[in-house]
């Protein structure tokens, strides 16, 4: 049987589905464990150990707890609210060979073969208009609506020999429903009425919405030993899940303040205003450290902060081990993942991956180091970016897990335990930092 805290993280995966509800998610763990949330256009009073939020554009969160005031600095753990996919267009109905399908953009870089023949359904934000003020609802509908079939193999002979190739603009957009007359087509209208019918508004009032495609099926354990974790999003919901359940886990006082950043469109680089790269947490921290102004308290706490960059790793590939350094061929349910790369895609150094270690030493929890193979381009996280931003150290780590950028992708369940006791540690340990 998995246990509580798998259960727990698999019921997070499923109402997590797109980075709008990720934040919805998190909130509402947060307000249990009593976390007070501000607002970025007010002024702050924070007081020694409490617990507050803040979201940025309903997809970004940031949550901490205040140290004692007995040692400046941050302990940060950063990850990403966003996965790749499949993003609706705003003119987004297409009438074509008597069927009505939605036009759909790429967002990032989803594996797109993937996301053929899949129980697909709607969700993200609408904008509506309530008594002349626009307003922000969640939406999803959990009706199967939606499909991106794929050609007859008796129509593409070569596919399973040349592989499946797919025009983004063509190829992708998933069929809705079929045609009715050409005296009542499905149009614009008709999917603004849908919305409305499901949000319980009238169709004059929607303004504007931000939809994207998700899987509906939910996320599961597989394997003989149950072993393996299967769902969409765990890069990186995973680790965000992992991230709250460390800040959250223990309310004792702390020497320095914990904090958790997620970001939303690490996917595409961050570079939003609610992205890694964006000035997000580190207006966050000043609010924090910058006390007396004029005294340096932000450099000096930044000179004592320390961040872990939580994200996915890559899991040898039974199937495909050509693909993998075999120096750092790493495995799931092996312990949490050191990312390095000699021209910092990743931004650990050999003194963060230290401090990491000691931090898995300390619980008694294993640790496994990976490098991308020399003759393959590497990708990229919000460490790079958190570390030039910020100007703090950071490591770069993760769960191994195979299928990376899959609809569907697979981890391991002892990994993501395992990964939740060392980031609970990190938070505790008052010397992160004692060299």
């Amino acid at each position: 049987m998995p246990s509580p805290m798998i259960k727990d993280m698999l019921t997070f995966l499923d109402k997590s589905v797109t980075a709008f509800h990720a934040v919805l998610s998190s909130e509402s763990e947060l307000q249990q464990q009593g976390f007070v949330r501000l607002n970025e256009n007010e002024a702050w009073e924070l007081k020694p150990s409490g617990k507050y939020y803040v979201i940025r554009d309903e997809s970004a969160l940031a949550a901490w707890q205040m140290g004692t005031g007995e040692r400046s600095g941050i302990k940060l753990v950063g990850a990403h609210t966003d996965s790749p996919g499949l993003h609706v267009k705003p003119n987004a109905v297409v009438n074509k060979s008597g069927y009505v399908q939605l036009g759909v953009e790429v967002y990032g870089g989803p594996l797109l073969a993937s996301w053929t023949d899949r129980d697909l359904s709607l969700a993200g934000r609408v904008i509506i208009k309530e008594d002349n003020k626009l307003v922000i609802k969640a939406y999803r509908s959990d009706q199967v609506l939606l499909r991106v079939p794929q050609l007859a193999i008796h129509l593409n002979r070569e596919v399973n020999d040349k592989g499946l190739l797919l025009n983004k603009q063509t190829h992708l957009p998933p069929i809705l429903t079929l045609e009715t007359t050409e005296e009542n087509p499905f149009d614009i209208d008709s999917f603004k009425s849908m919305l409305a019918s499901d949000l319980g508004v009238e169709q004059s009032q929607i303004m504007n919405w931000q939809l994207e495609c998700y899987d509906t099926q939910a996320a599961r354990l597989s394997g003989l030993n149950q072993e393996f974790i299967v769902s969409g999003r765990i890069d990186n919901l995973t680790m965000c899940h992992a991230a709250l359940k460390a800040l959250t886990g223990d309310a004792s006082a702390r020497a320095q303040t914990s904090l958790i950043a997620l970001f939303d469109n690490e996917e595409i680089g961050s570079g939003t205003s609610n992205g890694a790269a964006s000035s997000f947490v580190r207006d966050i921290i000043h609010r924090i450290l910058d006390k007396d102004g004029g005294k340096h308290e932000l450099q000096k706490g930044l000179a004592d902060s320390f961040c872990i960059s939580a994200d996915g790793a890559h899991a040898v590939h039974p199937n495909y081990s050509e693909f993998h350094d075999p120096e750092h061929a790493v495995e799931m349910n092996k312990g949490p993942v050191i990312k390095v790369n000699a021209n910092h895609r990743y931004a650990t150094s050999a003194m963060s991956a230290s401090i990491f270690e000691q931090l898995c030493q300390d619980v008694d929890v294993p640790v496994q180091r990976y490098v991308h193979k020399t003759d393959l381009p590497c990708g990229s996280t919000i460490g790079p970016i958190t570390a030039t931003g910020l100007g703090i150290p950071v490591v770069d780590v993760g769960n191994a897990m195979l299928s990376m950028h899959s609809i569907r992708e697979t981890a391991g369940t002892s990994d993501h335990e395992m990964m939740i006791k060392v980031l609970s540690h990190f938070f505790r340990k008052d010397d992160v930092l004692a060299v």
